[in-house]
């Protein structure tokens, strides 16, 4: 008697295949021209020639242009914290892995300043709260923090508030926004920046 054999898990068909590829073609189009000419002068239009695709089959995809900055934030944020998981050593002492990520954070900010700062503007125009790309690494940082107060290398700070502060400054010390306009480009800000780091993290 024949074994009856499982059915074969099948992976995506062709036109879920096809949805991925067009999505992240209309994404990799979105990001080129915000970091090429700014996210106010890209229209819908040019993202979908880039995308080589139709505008109305653009707009199934993401209805609006915001949505499409949403979408390249999330990428890019998604690849520079992976990037930063895979390179931070669990041996390696807690303030050591802050200091190293928010570096790599200042880095990831300046690379992707105008997409970021169209980010702010959308927030502000819509008035409501959005989620900063910037939140996913105060989560990882308000854990690095707890291990290192219970290991007694941390000052006993409050992990939530000390995390969400860190990564708040440095965002936008690297946007140059507010009090930072100007100082965005400056050496002495990673500097200082990080000689303050130490200070309210070093017990």
């Amino acid at each position: 008697m024949t074994t009856p054999q499982p059915p074969l898990t099948q992976g995506p068909g062709r036109l879920e295949r096809r949805k991925a590829r067009t999505r992240a073609a209309i994404v990799e189009a979105a990001e080129s021209l915000f970091h090429a000419q700014g996210y106010d002068e890209t229209s819908i239009q040019q993202i979908a020639e880039r995308a080589d695709t139709g505008v109305g089959t653009l707009y199934g995809y993401y209805p609006s242009k915001e949505d499409i900055l949403r979408a390249v934030l999330r990428q890019s944020t998604s690849e520079a914290l992976a990037q930063y998981l895979a390179t931070a050593s669990a041996g390696t002492p807690p303030i050591e892995r802050i200091c190293g990520g928010l570096a790599a954070f200042a880095e990831y900010i300046r690379g992707n300043r105008r997409v970021l700062l169209a980010s702010f503007e959308m927030v502000a125009r819509a008035r409501r709260y959005e989620e900063m790309p910037a939140r996913q690494l105060a989560v990882v940082f308000e854990t690095i923090i707890n291990e290192g107060i219970a290991a007694g290398t941390i000052s006993p700070v409050p992990p939530e508030t000390a995390a969400s502060l860190l990564v708040g400054a440095y965002l936008q010390a690297m946007l140059g926004i507010g009090v930072w306009f100007g100082r965005e480009d400056d050496p002495r800000t990673d500097r200082e920046l990080e000689a303050l780091v130490r200070a309210l993290l070093t017990p």
